[in-house]
């Protein structure tokens, strides 16, 4: 019996791990050239991190990719090709995990209180003479407690969702 339970919770342990996966998506306008595109420039974003340290993180990562696809970062006035933003945010999950360790006599049953913080990234590029958003990447994954595994996992986010740029129409 107690090969069992300990071959219950292994499992659950790998579908709890599976399930905390980022998740990458992306759209795009459909039969835009996305070779014209060359140059770029931040725009203001609606949900930036308030965090000036993440904030600064978040732009890093994607002005890197953006450098890594050919595209040039200039100022707002300078008549970029494309307008850049990211949103951001965190949602709290409260759940309840129990399990139950015994035979079906002289069993134990546990219950726990799991509090899990799931972080969003969103980024727009819009296309400033159409007037509208011609590229979104999101993308979402379980933080952390420590700071050091969330710089990580954001920078996997948006190498990610770059590994789409240019997409294929």
């Amino acid at each position: 019996m107690k090969t069992r339970s300990i071959l219950l919770l292994m499992v659950m342990s790998l579908l709890s791990v599976a399930a905390m996966a980022q998740k990458v998506n992306v759209d795009w306008k459909r039969g835009e050239d996305f070779t014209k595109y060359k140059t770029y420039a931040w725009g203001v974003s609606p949900h930036p991190i308030k965090d000036p340290l993440w904030n600064q993180r978040i732009i890093g990562f994607i002005d890197d990719q953006m450098t890594q696809k050919g595209l040039t970062k200039v100022e707002p006035g300078a008549n970029p090709d494309l307008i850049v933003v990211y949103n951001a945010g965190v949602k709290q999950n409260v759940s309840l995990e129990g399990y139950t360790m015994g035979g079906w006599y002289n069993s134990m049953s546990t219950v726990q209180q799991v509090t899990t913080k799931d972080g969003t990234l969103v980024v727009d590029m819009a296309d400033p003479t159409q007037k509208m958003v011609i590229w979104r990447g999101t993308s979402s994954d379980t933080l952390s407690d420590k700071s050091t595994k969330n710089i990580e996992k954001v920078q996997k986010m948006v190498k990610k969702m770059f590994e789409k740029y240019p997409p294929k129409n």
